[in-house]
């Protein structure tokens, strides 16, 4: 056989070591391995995917979980976390749950709530005192006083009290005196007044501010005053006139005419047996105006007889003069009349 030259040698065939068209004990358990890599990674992802960490707030306490429930209810099962009926959970228990997510739940706890009077007892999970007080419909004025404080958090056997906070303005009225200016008058006998102009009495008026807690006053401000109507003065004439009897028993002494009337001790109220003079009551003491009859004169009295002029009295005021007596039959007797008046000495006023 003649030899071919090199280039026209057929190579040999090539084989694969195992053959690719046949099936080996090698090939398989590789196809096993790959097939188990491929599924762990598959299920390592869906597990990355499904895992959530989540924090869970149960009465203000926090505690991480990890779960792969889908709602809020869910993981509240699965953590074995139970809800009363008058609790709060936020998000709502038909929330989705996504990784990070925060679960909230409240528990409802008794309380007491005092407002315009009236106290309530009540079960709530609100947070606050303001929520609370918001769902209880409770409007808060622009001054009402909460204790606690509307921000404080809600806890077992609490006592909300709201105080009502109320300012109003008001106005007072009060008298401004009027004074009195007097001249006398030489040509008027002593004791006669005359009235020039009356006195009119002025207006003052105050405005307070009341401030009120739950109806009791707490407070009072004045906050203004202003003067509505003004005094006006009373004008008088003093008369200084002096009678000098000219003849007979009494020449040379002061006469004064006078309505007389008549008192004894424990006539009536306020009337004992003591003088304003210090002078024992009863016949021989009359009460006089001392701006016309000093007290401790000495005085005759026509149709009485001599007298000290010894007490006062309320309504005796200018030409008036009350007689003593010791009964008061006596002085019921003597009744009321008009008298003349001899000023046998009259005292000096220190």
């Amino acid at each position: 056989m003649p030899e071919m030259p090199p280039s026209l040698v057929p190579a040999p065939p090539v084989r694969f070591f195992p053959a690719m068209n046949k099936k080996s004990p090698i090939s398989l358990s590789a196809a096993i391995l790959v097939a188990g890599l491929a599924a762990l990674l598959i299920a390592s992802g869906i597990y990355a995917v499904l895992r959530k960490d989540i924090t869970i707030v149960v009465a203000g306490r926090p505690r991480a979980h990890v779960t792969f429930g889908r709602t809020v209810a869910n993981v509240l099962a699965e953590a074995s976390v139970r809800v009363g009926g008058d609790d709060e959970v936020s998000p709502h228990p038909t929330a989705p749950v996504s990784d990070g997510a925060r679960i909230i739940v409240r528990r409802a706890v008794l309380i007491s709530v005092t407002v315009d009077g009236r106290t309530v007892r009540l079960t709530s999970a609100a947070p606050t005192v303001r929520e609370l007080l918001r769902r209880q419909k409770v409007i808060l004025g622009e001054s009402d006083k909460v204790f606690p404080a509307a921000g404080s958090p809600i806890w077992t056997d609490a006592r909300i009290r709201v105080v009502r906070i109320t300012h109003r303005v008001v106005a007072e009225r009060t008298e401004i005196p009027f004074h009195v200016v007097s001249s006398t008058d030489p040509a008027t006998p002593r004791g006669i007044v005359r009235v020039k102009q009356p006195g009119r009495a002025g207006v003052r008026e105050r405005l307070f501010r009341l401030t009120h807690a739950d109806g009791v006053l707490i407070s009072r401000v004045l906050v203004g005053s202003r003067v509505v109507r003004t005094p006006l003065d009373r004008i008088i004439s003093l008369g200084s006139q002096v009678s000098i009897v000219s003849r007979g028993q009494f020449a040379g002494k002061e006469l004064i005419l006078m309505v007389a009337t008549a008192y004894s001790p424990w006539c009536c109220p306020g009337v004992d047996n003591a003088t304003a003079f210090g002078m024992r009551a009863g016949y021989g003491v009359v009460a006089v105006d001392p701006a016309i009859i000093p007290l401790g004169s000495r005085l005759y009295v026509e149709g009485y007889g001599y007298a000290i002029a010894g007490d006062t009295g309320g309504s005796i005021r200018g030409l008036r003069i009350d007689l003593g007596f010791d009964t008061r039959r006596e002085a019921i007797r003597f009744g009321r009349r008009p008298v003349r008046v001899y000023v046998i000495e009259r005292r000096v006023r220190r």
